[in-house]
C-alpha cells in the first residue's frame, strides 16, 4: 500500500499561519483582523425532529434498506443530507491501492445517488492517505459544480480494515446555475486588499482559484462564484485568504489564517516557564564541531568527536532556533561537557529547542508517520513583530520579553501548542484545516505535555491567570461564538475529559497513553468540531464494523457528550426523535405514531427500552388515555385510536427500559404536548410570514416604557437561546429577540409585550381552531406566561406549577403543530390574534417562535349547519325569504328571526322575533317562504340551524345567513304563493313579549294557513 504524502508535495502546499496573542483591542493587530459576510464554518444543531423527519428521506431510506443496514446518521439539517453516517463495515471491492480504493468507493456511492444530493460523476478527488499502523483509508472526494470546486463541499470516506465504516456527506445539491466569473484574478485580489482589514499593508499576492462558495441565506443556503484569493503581509503579521464575488466584486468574508490565542496567564510550574525554577536536559540532535570534524548528538545530547575545544550551535537535525533581536547563540567548550545557559544564547532559544524536541517525542510514540516528525523546522525567537504573540506558518514564530509580556519562546505550552498546529496540518489525509479545530488540536497537544488544563501559565509578567482553561465544559452549538480559539475549548475540553476518563478506568500512565493515540489516529481525518465524535470512534475502531461498538466507546461518549459531541448531537444519552403527526381526514382508522430511539448507552449499560405509552388527550389534557407502544426494528410503534371528525388530539410518548427509568417525547410530556385535528378543515386565514411580515404589530403593554423592552423581530431565528436556527417553513418568523449580534435570542425579564395580526374574516363561522407552528420556550408559568389571545381573550396559556415550585419549564426541542379551540367572542366575523410574553425578574428563556399561523373552520355542529346562502326580498309582494338547508346529517330544526335595529346574534336572541320556524327539515333542500305580513319598512333577518343535541348555529352574518330585506304591499287576488311551491315544514313559535303584541295579526295569519 502506499506511503503517506510525499515529502516534496505535503512541502508545496500552502501552510496556515496560526498564533498566539492577547485579549482586548491589541488582538486586532495580531489575530484574526477581520472575518465578514457568511460565517466559512456552519453552526451544526441538531433538533431530534427535525432529525426524525430528515431519516425518512427516499435517498437514505434505500441506502438502509439495501446495504445499509443498521447504519446511523447525523444529518445536516440545511441540506438534509448525512453529515455523518456509520455503521456495519460494507466491504469495498478491491484494496490493492488508491485508485481501487477511490474506484471502490465510487462503485457504492453510484449505488446510492440519493446519499449525496448530487450525480457522484461531480465528484474528484481532493485528497488521500493511508496509515499502515491502523490500516486506515482516508478518503475526500471534491464537489464540483460547472467544474468549479465548491467551498468544503466533499464526501469523506473512513475505510477501516477494507470495509467502509463512515460516510460525511458535505454536498450541496441545491446550486443553481452560476454565471461565469467577469472579474479578473488581479481585479479580486485588488479588492479584496482595498476592503479588508489591511489596506495600507504591503500585501505579496498568493494563490487565486474561483470556487462556489456556500452561505447562510434565512434557514437555508445560498451560493455565489467567487474569487479565493491569497497574500500575505508582515505587518501587521497575516497571511490573507479573500472571498470576493466573481460578478459584483463584493467582499463575502475575509479571514486572517494568523489566528491569535486570547487570554492570560495563569499557574507556575518549574520547568514550564520563566516564574518556575530550571532543570538541565539533554539537547538532542544538536550540531557540534571541533577543528577537526562535526555531527549531530544523538537523542540523549553524546557525541563523540576528536579534539580539544568544541563548538555548538542551535542548529539540529530537527529543529534551527535563530535569535531575530540579535547574534545568534554559539557555546564554546572543552573536556567534553557543555551547557547552554543564559550567558551563551538568548534564554529563549534554549529554551525554544528543548520543548520542540520534547513535543516531538510525543509524535514519534503516538504517530510516526507525521512527516513533521521528519522536517528541519526553524524557530525563530524574539521577533518584535510577534511581541506578546506566537504564530507558526510552517516556521515557528516567538514574540520577545516586551509590553508585560514574557518572551513567548520561554514559555513551553506555547512551544507545544504552535507545534501542534503543524502537527494537525501535516498529519492531513482527509478533510480540510479547520482552524477552530486546529486550535483546539493545538491546545490538546499542549495538555498532553503538560497534564494541566490551563494553556501558557505566566504568558503575562507578574500574573498568575491562565490564558484558557480546558477544565470547564463547553457545549457545541450553545458555546460556539465563531472565535477558533474560544470554539477549539469545546473539543479540547471534551479531550481533557476524555484524558482523566482513561485514567480513572486504566491507570494513570495506560489511560494518557490511549488518550493520545486516540487523539493522535483521529487527527489526520480533518475533521471539524462538530464531527469531531465520530472520527474519534472510527480511529477507536478494531474490525471495521461500527454497528458494534469500538474498545473505548463508552469512555469517548462519556467525555464527549457533556461537550455536545455526540451521535444525536445533543448532551442526551438517550434519545427520543418523532414526526409529529399532522392534521387527519375523518374516516381513515387509526393514526399511526413511530418514534425513533437513540440509546446510546446500550452497549456501555445493562439497560435497554421495552416498550412504552402513548398518552392522548380530547378534551385539551385536562383527562388523558393510553395506547401502548411496542418495540419495532427502527423503535416504537402504536397507533391514536380514530376520533370523530371535528375532535382535536393532544398526545405525547413514553419511552420505557428495563430499569424503570422513562424518556419523553416532546420532553416535557403533557406539558408541551403534539397535537392535530380530525376532519375536513375550511381555511379561513393563513399566514407563513415568506412575502412580509403579515402585517403584524407589536408593543409594550402594562404602560411600561423601557428601551428594548418590546423585543418581537420578524426574520430566521438564530439558535440562540433555546430558539431554532431555521423557519418551519421558508425563512421567516415572528419570535421574541431572535438571536444574532449582540441580542442572545431570550426574551428580557420583567417585561410583558404583545405581537397581534391585523383582523382576520372569519364570517360566517364563530367556532374555529387556531393553529400555528410553535417553538417555545418559557420558564415554568408560575413565574413567566406565554400567551394565546384570541380578540382580547386569553384562549391558551403555558402549564403552571400550582405552589412556588417552578421548574416545570415549556421547552419545545423542535417545531410543533399547536391547536387551540377558541371562538369570534363578539360574533362580528372579525378576530384578532395576540401573543404575549409577560416575564418576572429571574430566569428567561427563548420565548415564542411563530410560523405558518392559521385560522380554520372546524367540522363541528354549529359550523356544518352553516347556511351561507339566506336572501331576504327587497319590494317584493309581502317578504320573499330563501336559503339552502345545510346538508348535515342531524339537521333538526331552522329559524327566522327579525330585528329592527341590527341582525340577530342567535336563535335566542332577546331582541328578536322568531318569524319562521322549520321543523324536520331535509338536509340540503332549497327553500322559499313568504311573508304575508312582514313587518313594515327595512328589517334585520337571520336564519339559525339547529341539531338534535340542542346546539344552534350563531351570530348574523350578512352575505350568509342574513340580509336586509323590506316587505312589499301583498294582494290576495293574486292567489297562495305556497300553493305552489313544496312544503316547508314551516311553523311559528311564541315572540319574545316586547314584540308579540305588535304583530300578533301577523302570527295568526301564518299559523292558519294551509300548507301542502
Amino acid at each position: 500500500m502506499p506511503a503517506l504524502v510525499p515529502l516534496f508535495l505535503a512541502l508545496s502546499l500552502p501552510h496556515p499561519a496560526l498564533a498566539i496573542a492577547p485579549q482586548g483591542e491589541d488582538a486586532r493587530r495580531f489575530g484574526r483582523l477581520s472575518e465578514q459576510g457568511p460565517g466559512l464554518q456552519r453552526v451544526q444543531r441538531f433538533h431530534p425532529g427535525e432529525q426524525a423527519r430528515l431519516e425518512q428521506q427516499l435517498g437514505w431510506r434505500s441506502f438502509v434498506e439495501a446495504e445499509g443496514w443498521g447504519w446511523q446518521a447525523r444529518f445536516d439539517q440545511r441540506t438534509g443530507l448525512p453529515l455523518r453516517a456509520w455503521g456495519r463495515g460494507i466491504p469495498l471491492a478491491s484494496l490493492d491501492n488508491q485508485h481501487e480504493v477511490e474506484s471502490s468507493l465510487r462503485q457504492i456511492l453510484h449505488r446510492h445517488p440519493g446519499l449525496l444530493g448530487i450525480d457522484p460523476a461531480d465528484l474528484v478527488l481532493r485528497r488521500s492517505g493511508y496509515v499502515e499502523r491502523t490500516d486506515t483509508w482516508h478518503l475526500s472526494l471534491e464537489q464540483r459544480h460547472q467544474g468549479y470546486p465548491v467551498y468544503r463541499g466533499s464526501v469523506e470516506a473512513r475505510v477501516r480494515f477494507g470495509k467502509l465504516i463512515m460516510l460525511g456527506v458535505g454536498t450541496h445539491p441545491a446550486i443553481p446555475e452560476l454565471d461565469p466569473a467577469q472579474l479578473s484574478a488581479e481585479t479580486a485580489l485588488e479588492l479584496a486588499i482595498e476592503l479588508g482589514p489591511a489596506p495600507q499593508a504591503a500585501h505579496e499576492a498568493g494563490a487565486a482559484r474561483v470556487v462556489v462558495l456556500p452561505y447562510q441565506a434565512g434557514s437555508g443556503l445560498d451560493y455565489a462564484l467567487a474569487w479565493e484569493v491569497r497574500s500575505e503581509t508582515q505587518a501587521p503579521r497575516g497571511k490573507w485568504v479573500g472571498w470576493v464575488d466573481a460578478h459584483s466584486g463584493e467582499l463575502l468574508a475575509m479571514e486572517n489564517e494568523v489566528l491569535s490565542l486570547q487570554g492570560t496567564v495563569y499557574g507556575e510550574h518549574d520547568v514550564r516557564n520563566p516564574a518556575g525554577g530550571t532543570a538541565t536536559s539533554a539537547m538532542p540532535y544538536i550540531a557540534v564541531w571541533s577543528d577537526d570534524a562535526g555531527m549531530y548528538t544523538d537523542a540523549a545530547g553524546a557525541f563523540e568527536l576528536e579534539g580539544e575545544a568544541f563548538t555548538s550551535r542551535l542548529q539540529g537535525s530537527y529543529f534551527i532556533v535563530s535569535n531575530a533581536a540579535g547574534a545568534e547563540g554559539e557555546l564554546s567548550f572543552s573536556d567534553g561537557d557543555g551547557t547552554w545557559t543564559s550567558d551563551w544564547a538568548d534564554q529563549g532559544e534554549v529554551d525554544s529547542y528543548v520543548f520542540l524536541h520534547e513535543v516531538r517525542d510525543w509524535a514519534l510514540e503516538f504517530a510516526p508517520e507525521n512527516p513533521i516528525c521528519g522536517y528541519q523546522l526553524n524557530s525563530y525567537v524574539n521577533v518584535s513583530e510577534a511581541t506578546c504573540n506566537a504564530w507558526f506558518d510552517g516556521d515557528l514564530n516567538f514574540g520577545p520579553e516586551a509590553s508585560g509580556c514574557n518572551s513567548s519562546a520561554r514559555l513551553a505550552d506555547v512551544n507545544y501548542h504552535e507545534w501542534g498546529h503543524g502537527f494537525h496540518y501535516w498529519a492531513l489525509q482527509a478533510g480540510y484545516f479547520d482552524s477552530s479545530a486546529s486550535e483546539g488540536i493545538a491546545d490538546v497537544v499542549s495538555v498532553l505535555q503538560t497534564d494541566d488544563p490551563v494553556i501558557a501559565p505566566y504568558f503575562y509578567q507578574g500574573s498568575s491567570q491562565g490564558i484558557r482553561d480546558l477544565d470547564p465544559d463547553r457545549v457545541y452549538p450553545d458555546d460556539w461564538v465563531n472565535e477558533s480559539h474560544a470554539d477549539g475549548l469545546i473539543f479540547g475540553g471534551a479531550v481533557w475529559d476524555l484524558l482523566n476518563i482513561m485514567r480513572e478506568d486504566y491507570g494513570e500512565e495506560e489511560g494518557w497513553e490511549l488518550t493520545s493515540q486516540l487523539f493522535a489516529d483521529a487527527v489526520p481525518s480533518g475533521f471539524t468540531i462538530p464531527v469531531a465524535f465520530d472520527e474519534f470512534v472510527a480511529a477507536d475502531d478494531d474490525d471495521g464494523d461500527l454497528s458494534n461498538g469500538t474498545p473505548h466507546y463508552c469512555q469517548i461518549l462519556e467525555a464527549f457528550v457533556p461537550h455536545g459531541l455526540s451521535p444525536n448531537g445533543g448532551t442526551s444519552l438517550i434519545t427520543l426523535s418523532h414526526v409529529p403527526v399532522d392534521n387527519q381526514t375523518a374516516g381513515v382508522g387509526d393514526y399511526p405514531v413511530e418514534a425513533g430511539v437513540s440509546e446510546l448507552t446500550s452497549a456501555c449499560f445493562d439497560v435497554s427500552f421495552t416498550g412504552g405509552e402513548l398518552l392522548y388527550s380530547l378534551d385539551h389534557g385536562e383527562s388523558w388515555d393510553s395506547v401502548g407502544l411496542e418495540l419495532s426494528d427502527t423503535g416504537l410503534q402504536g397507533q391514536i385510536p380514530e376520533q370523530e371528525a371535528g375532535s382535536v388530539v393532544h398526545y405525547y410518548l413514553v419511552a420505557e427500559s428495563d430499569d424503570s427509568s422513562e424518556a419523553y417525547v416532546p420532553a416535557g410530556g403533557p406539558i408541551n404536548p403534539f397535537s392535530f385535528a380530525v376532519g375536513d378543515l375550511v381555511e379561513l386565514y393563513f399566514e407563513d410570514f415568506e412575502s412580509d411580515d403579515g402585517g403584524y404589530s407589536h408593543e409594550l403593554l402594562d404602560g411600561l416604557d423601557q428601551d428594548g423592552a418590546d423585543d418581537w423581530l420578524w426574520g430566521t431565528p438564530q439558535g440562540m437561546g433555546g430558539d431554532p436556527d431555521f423557519a418551519y417553513s421558508g425563512d421567516s418568523v415572528w419570535g421574541n429577540d431572535l438571536g444574532g449580534g449582540n441580542f442572545n435570542g431570550e426574551y428580557q425579564d420583567d417585561k410583558h409585550n404583545q405581537l397581534s395580526s391585523g383582523s382576520i374574516d372569519v364570517a360566517p363561522y364563530n367556532e374555529l381552531l387556531v393553529q400555528f407552528q410553535r417553538w417555545l420556550q418559557v420558564e415554568d408559568g408560575y413565574y413567566d406566561q406565554a400567551k394565546l389571545l384570541v380578540d382580547g381573550e386569553l384562549s391558551w396559556t403555558n402549564h403552571a406549577t400550582s405552589s412556588n415550585q417552578g421548574d416545570e419549564h415549556h421547552e419545545d426541542l423542535q417545531w410543533a403543530l399547536a391547536s387551540v379551540i377558541s371562538d369570534d367572542p363578539d360574533l362580528d366575523g372579525l378576530i384578532s390574534l395576540s401573543w404575549q410574553i409577560q416575564s418576572d425578574g429571574g430566569l428567561t428563556f427563548g420565548g415564542w417562535n411563530l410560523d405558518d399561523v392559521a385560522v380554520y373552520a372546524p367540522p363541528t355542529p354549529r359550523n356544518l349547519m352553516t347556511i351561507f346562502d339566506f336572501e331576504a326580498s327587497e319590494d317584493a309582494a309581502g317578504l320573499d325569504l330563501s336559503w339552502t338547508h345545510p346538508t348535515y346529517g342531524d339537521l333538526h330544526q331552522v329559524q327566522v328571526l327579525y330585528r329592527e335595529d341590527a341582525f340577530p346574534t342567535d336563535h335566542e336572541d332577546p331582541a328578536a322575533l322568531v318569524v319562521l320556524h322549520v321543523d324536520s327539515p331535509v338536509p340540503g333542500t332549497a327553500v322559499t317562504h313568504t311573508l304575508t305580513d312582514a313587518p313594515a319598512g327595512e328589517g334585520y333577518y337571520a336564519v339559525f340551524a339547529g341539531d338534535g343535541e340542542g346546539s344552534w348555529t350563531r351570530g348574523g352574518y350578512p352575505g350568509y345567513n342574513a340580509d336586509l330585506g323590506t316587505p312589499g304591499a301583498w294582494n290576495a287576488g293574486d292567489g297562495d304563493p305556497l300553493d305552489a311551491r313544496p312544503s316547508c315544514g314551516c311553523s311559528t313559535q311564541p315572540a319574545p313579549r316586547s314584540v308579540a303584541l305588535l304583530l300578533a295579526g301577523l302570527l295568526g295569519l301564518v299559523s292558519a294557513r294551509r300548507r301542502r
